[in-house]
């Protein structure tokens, strides 16, 4: 799928999963406040641009998880008297940036209480991180800057590229170079160091995790096209999901996860030039796959980075869709 149209189906099942919740939760007594904000406007547009019966599988999704997160998250639902707001608001898309991957965030002020969506449309990925000849991923994933070693063995890959960039070059213009000179070397200098940096430095399993899941509670919610179904699971990481809001206790409390303590494999793929795959203990597995994120050349390569694996614990719920 291009990288435009994920952004707007991903930007669309976020509207939908706002304005449905807002609309049900009113229906049943609610008092909601649906914050309208600037990315409501940008995800509101793009959900609008799909055909009438698109729109529903949309909503049809995110009400296929409202009976499900009512039990889990009594927040929703528990309203202390007239004057209490639950507020739904959606992220913009800087706040990722800053630890949090959240997309649509429901909270109440009294008392405080707050969880969040991470909503996904046909896509699991966790982050898309980049890599540069400036960018320090050793500092911004994990707080330890990269090494010297590290800059010298990744500079000749982006004088490379920006020889391409002025020559206007494509990708697809670098043939097998793309491979060679790009991609390989790139996924040896990043394995190399980030081992470097686990070696030397303490809690790098859990500062890694840490930084692709977040820095607070929240619900990953999948749109799965291909198997008709949403999937819920909850990264209850510090058991701050689930909380009794009002007097009304959660009808299950999901299981708190555990965090890695270490780093057991960290090889390519088998069969692959592009991926490298990390297995953690505890049932962490993540899938670093480096591409181009354009069309021409540019300075700058893009991860997709997937959890393979997660612990055993972790709630995950399969709902079906009802069939179109």
């Amino acid at each position: 799928m291009p990288q435009g149209d994920q952004v707007k189906n991903g930007k669309a099942f976020e509207y939908a999963l706002a304005s449905v919740y807002a609309d049900k939760l009113r229906e049943a007594g609610v008092n909601v406040t649906l914050v309208n904000n600037n990315a409501l406007i940008v995800a509101n547009g793009y959900f609008d641009d799909f055909a009438a019966e698109e729109q529903e599988r949309y909503k049809e999704a995110a009400f296929q998880t409202l009976d499900t997160m009512s039990r889990l998250e009594p927040g929703l639902m528990a309203q202390k008297g007239d004057s209490d707001m639950l507020y739904i608001c959606l992220n913009e898309d800087g706040e990722g940036k800053d630890g949090d991957v959240r997309d649509v965030v429901f909270s109440r002020n009294a008392p405080s209480w707050e969880i969040g969506f991470s909503a996904k449309n046909n896509n699991d990925a966790v982050k898309h991180s980049r890599l540069s000849s400036v960018l320090d991923f050793g500092e911004s994933w994990v707080g330890v800057p990269c090494s010297d070693d590290y800059w010298n063995e990744i500079e000749p890959i982006f004088i490379f590229l920006e020889t391409a960039k002025k020559r206007l070059l494509t990708w697809n213009d670098l043939g097998e170079k793309k491979v060679s000179q790009v991609y390989i070397p790139m996924l040896k200098a990043f394995r190399k160091e980030l081992l470097k940096i686990n070696e030397n430095n303490d809690e790098i399993p859990q500062k890694l995790i840490r930084y692709l899941v977040g820095k607070y509670p929240f619900y990953k919610i999948i749109k799965d096209d291909v198997h008709n179904m949403v999937i819920v699971k909850a990264f209850n990481i510090e058991g701050e999901l689930n909380k009794t809001v009002n007097g009304i206790k959660p009808q299950y409390k999901t299981p708190k996860i555990n965090l890695p303590t270490r780093i057991v494999e960290f090889e390519m793929k088998p069969n692959s030039d592009n991926t490298l795959n990390m297995i953690l203990d505890g049932g962490w597995e993540i899938s670093f796959r480096i591409h181009n994120a354009s069309t021409h050349v540019e300075q700058s390569l893009k991860f997709d980075i997937k959890l393979l694996g997660n612990p055993p614990v972790l709630f995950t719920q399969h709902l079906f869709q009802n069939p179109t």
